[in-house]
C-alpha cells in the first residue's frame, strides 16, 4: 500500500472509530437512562418496529452510495442518477412499511407496533437524501468532516429521546430519538460537500450501476436478515418481555461492534478500491488490517464475556438480571466477527459483490435452521448457537480471499494467532480475580474498573512477549494516528 494512502487510510479510520465512538457514547448514555426509564416491553415493541425500518435502510445506504465509492470513473450523472434512485427506493419502502404496519401488529401480537411502525418508517427517505453526500466524503476520504456531522446529529436525537423518556412519554421517547437524530445527521451532511442534486437522470447511468448495487444491497439485506429475524423469532417463540432482555444484551453487543466495524468496512472499501489493480498490495493491506482488528477485538470480547454481570447491573440494574447469560455468550460473537471484519469490503473492493451476498445467504440460512432447531432448549441454547453460526464458516471465506489475493490460507489464518493466545492469557490471570472479587460485596461499578485495569496490562503484556513484531505494528499505527496533520497530508 502506498504511504500516502496508508496515512490516510489510518486517519480516515481513527476518525470513523471516533465518530463511532461517540456514536456509541451517545447511544449508550441514551440506552442508560432509558433502561431506568422504561420497561423491558417498550424495548421489546420498538425493537420489532425496527426490524422492518432495519432491512429499509440497509437497501437504500448501500444501493447506490457504494457505488459512488467503488467506481474509478465518476461523472456528474452517476451522482445525479444515484441521488434520485436511492430517494424513489426510499420512498417506496417507506409506503411499503406503511401498508403492512397493521398486518404486522396483528400477526406479532403488538397492538402498539402498527402505530411506531406508521412513524418510525419516516426515516427511511430522511436518511436517504444525505446518501450520496456521504459517499461523496468516503469516495474523497472526508471521514473527519462525516465524524463530525454524524456526531452532532446524533447528538440532538440524543437529547431529545433523554428529555422524551424523563417527561413520561414511554416508548415514544424511543420513536423521537431516532426521527430526530435522522434528521439532524442529514441536514448537518448536506453542508460537508459543494455538490447539490439536479433534476438529471440517466437510464444508462443506472443501468451501470445497477448490477453492483443490486448485489451490495441485497447482501447487506441478507446479513441484516439473520440478526433481524432472530429477533422476530424470539419475540414470537419467547415473548416481548423476553426479547427485551435478549436487546438488552444484543444492544450492548453491538455498540461495541459499532464502534468499529462501520468505520471498517467504509475506509477498507475506499483503501481497497483504490489498490484493485495492484493484488499483491492489496492483500499486504488486508493482512495487516485483519492483525489490528483481531488484536483490537479478541481482547474486548472476552473482556465482556467474563465482566457480563457487573457490567451490565452497574449500568442498568438489578431488573435487567436476566440479559446476563446472554450477553456472556453473545460477546464471544466478537471473536470471528472481528477476524473476518474486512472480509466485505474486500470483496466488493475486488469486485466480488456476488461472493458477498452468497456467503450472506448461507449465514441466513443456516441461523433461521438453527435457530429452529435449538428453539425448544430455550433462549440461551439460542444465543449459544447464533455465535457458534458466526465461526462455522469462516473457513470458506479464507478459500475465497486465496482466490482474491492469492495468498496460502496459513497467510490469512495468521492475523488470529498472537491475539487469541494473548486473549487467552489475559483470561486466565483474570479468572482468578474475577471469582475473588464476587466474594467480596464491592460495588458492581468497582468491581468492573478493577477488572478493566488488571487486564489492558496484562494483555499489553502478553501481546509483546508472544508477538514484539504485532506490537511494534501497533505502536507504528499509534505514531502515524498521533502524527501532525501536515504531515501526513
Amino acid at each position: 500500500m502506498p504511504s500516502s494512502l496508508k496515512t490516510r487510510s489510518i486517519k480516515g479510520f481513527v476518525w470513523s472509530a471516533g465518530e463511532s465512538f461517540g456514536v456509541a457514547a451517545l447511544s449508550f448514555v441514551t440506552f442508560a437512562v432509558m433502561a431506568r426509564v422504561l420497561e423491558p416491553r417498550d424495548f421489546g415493541i420498538v425493537a420489532l418496529a425496527t426490524v422492518f425500518v432495519f432491512f429499509s435502510n440497509l437497501f437504500v445506504a448501500h444501493s447506490f452510495a457504494d457505488v459512488v465509492v467503488q467506481r474509478e470513473q465518476l461523472e456528474a450523472d452517476h451522482l445525479h442518477t444515484a441521488f434520485w434512485s436511492t430517494v424513489g427506493v426510499a420512498l417506496a419502502l417507506m409506503a411499503a412499511c406503511q401498508a403492512i404496519a397493521e398486518h404486522a401488529a396483528q400477526l406479532l401480537g403488538e397492538p402498539a407496533l402498527a402505530q411506531v411502525l406508521h412513524l418510525l418508517s419516516l426515516a427511511i427517505p430522511i436518511g436517504a437524501l444525505g446518501c450520496v453526500h456521504q459517499a461523496l466524503c468516503r469516495r474523497n476520504m472526508r471521514f473527519d468532516a462525516l465524524a463530525v456531522r454524524s456526531l452532532a446529529g446524533r447528538a440532538v436525537g440524543a437529547a431529545v429521546g433523554i428529555a422524551m423518556a424523563l417527561n413520561g412519554f414511554g416508548l415514544w421517547s424511543l420513536v423521537g430519538q431516532q426521527l430526530v437524530g435522522t434528521l439532524a445527521t442529514t441536514l448537518a451532511t448536506f453542508t460537508a460537500v459543494a455538490w447539490r442534486p439536479r433534476l438529471r437522470f440517466s437510464w444508462r447511468h443506472l443501468r451501470e450501476m445497477w448490477a453492483f448495487g443490486l448485489n451490495v444491497s441485497t447482501s447487506q439485506i441478507v446479513a441484516g436478515a439473520g440478526e433481524q429475524v432472530l429477533k422476530l423469532m424470539i419475540g414470537s417463540l419467547f415473548g416481548s418481555v423476553a426479547l427485551g432482555y435478549f436487546t438488552i444484551a444484543w444492544r450492548m453487543v453491538q455498540l461495541v461492534r459499532s464502534l468499529v466495524s462501520s468505520a471498517v468496512y467504509h475506509v477498507g472499501l475506499s483503501a481497497f478500491a483504490r489498490l484493485q489493480a495492484d493484488r499483491a498490495a492489496m492483500g499486504r493491506a488486508f493482512v495487516q488490517s485483519t492483525r489490528i482488528a483481531c488484536l483490537a477485538g479478541f481482547p474486548i470480547a472476552a473482556g465482556i464475556a467474563l465482566s457480563g454481570e457487573p457490567l451490565l447491573l452497574a449500568l442498568f440494574g438489578a431488573k435487567w438480571n436476566p440479559s446476563v447469560p446472554l450477553l456472556t455468550v453473545l460477546a464471544l460473537e466478537m471473536i470471528p466477527i472481528f477476524y473476518g471484519i474486512f472480509f466485505s469490503p474486500l470483496y466488493r473492493a475486488a469486485d466480488r459483490s456476488s461472493w458477498s451476498l452468497g456467503m450472506a445467504l448461507m449465514y441466513l440460512i443456516l441461523g433461521i435452521a438453527g435457530v429452529l432447531i435449538v428453539a425448544p432448549l430455550g433462549m440461551l441454547a439460542v444465543a449459544i448457537f447464533w455465535v457458534a453460526r458466526a465461526a462455522a464458516l469462516l473457513p470458506v471465506h479464507i478459500l475465497l480471499i486465496r482466490r482474491i489475493l492469492g495468498l496460502t490460507a496459513y497467510a490469512i489464518a495468521a492475523p488470529v494467532f498472537a491475539p487469541a493466545m494473548a486473549t487467552l492469557v489475559m483470561v486466565a490471570g483474570l479468572l482468578p480475580l474475577r471469582m475473588w472479587l464476587a466474594t467480596t460485596g464491592l460495588p458492581d461499578y468497582a468491581e468492573l474498573a478493577l477488572l478493566v485495569a488488571a487486564g489492558a496490562p496484562l494483555y499489553g503484556a502478553a501481546v509483546w512477549l508472544l508477538s514484539p513484531d504485532l506490537a511494534g505494528l501497533a505502536m507504528r499505527v499509534a505514531r502515524t494516528v498521533g502524527a501532525p496533520r501536515h504531515e501526513t497530508s
